[in-house]
């Protein structure tokens, strides 16, 4: 007796045969081409709110901080350094998602990215080693001078040459750190998810020597190490006005990153 496949053991798009599953399921080809459909919906999507989010946020914890209690301004400090990580992280992603669009949909690539050492070492150091050319290249984008040039409107065409001189300007900007300054975005994007937060530290016997009393105490258990590892996080509104303005220098790069990419394809 041949084995027929129930209704649901078939792909809703194709009707290949697939794995036992309940309700609709796409078989991996047809999940891949429904994906790479739905990318520019979702990047036209994602830059007029997503990519906005992170700095609405921070601006707002920014405005707070003049106003509000010592211990409330560390809680809005940290919030900050929070939405600078996971703007980072978006950047990141997205950079990453562009490199590799011909062989993934840019949706998947930049959801399931996550900043660690050895990504964030690689984003920082792709972007310092390239010429703009190169970068602009990497990432499908025409230069200044073919964007002006390029088969749209006048307006349109002098929209994509400025944003596209933008985003190498601010992908430098975003990266002028360096090394140093990927390990240590990184580590954070390791930490926040799972630290606690707290006033002061100094209930553990020591282990917090040096922190000032306008710092916030980020504490994260190795369990590797058998220790607590204490980061002490400035509250200042200085300090943190100037991580807002990079999280406005982050999210203006994704923005322009795929409004010359949407642009350029006319997709």
């Amino acid at each position: 007796m041949t084995y027929q496949p129930a209704l649901s053991d078939l792909c809703s798009d194709c009707g290949t045969s697939i794995e036992p599953h309940a309700g609709d399921m796409r078989c991996p080809t047809c999940f891949e081409r429904y994906l790479f459909d739905i990318d520019a919906g979702f990047l036209e999507s994602y830059r007029k709110f997503g990519c906005r989010a992170r700095l609405i946020v921070a601006e707002t914890c920014l405005r707070g901080l003049v106003v509000d209690t010592p211990e409330h301004r560390k809680v809005l400090a940290m919030t900050i350094l929070e939405q600078y990580v996971q703007s980072m992280n978006d950047l990141a992603g997205l950079f990453a998602a562009f490199q590799h669009r011909a062989e993934r949909p840019i949706i998947q690539s930049f959801l399931e990215y996550r900043l660690d050492a050895q990504s964030a070492t690689e984003f920082f150091e792709t972007v310092r080693s390239l010429s703009d050319v190169e970068i602009l290249r990497t990432l499908g984008l025409p230069l200044p001078g073919e964007a002006a040039n390029a088969q749209l409107t006048r307006d349109d065409g002098y929209q994509l040459a400025v944003a596209v001189y933008h985003l190498t300007q601010d992908l430098r900007k975003a990266t002028q750190q360096g090394e140093v300054a990927a390990l240590a975005l990184a580590q954070l994007a390791g930490t926040t998810g799972a630290a606690v937060l707290a006033n002061d530290a100094t209930w553990l016997n020591g282990e917090a020597s040096g922190l000032s009393p306008d710092q916030v105490a980020m504490i994260v258990l190795d369990s590797k190490r058998r220790g607590i590892y204490v980061q002490g996080l400035t509250a200042d509104e200085g300090a943190m006005g100037q991580v807002v303005d990079a999280v406005d220098t982050v999210t203006r790069a994704a923005s322009n990153l795929i409004y010359a990419y949407l642009q350029a394809h006319d997709l």
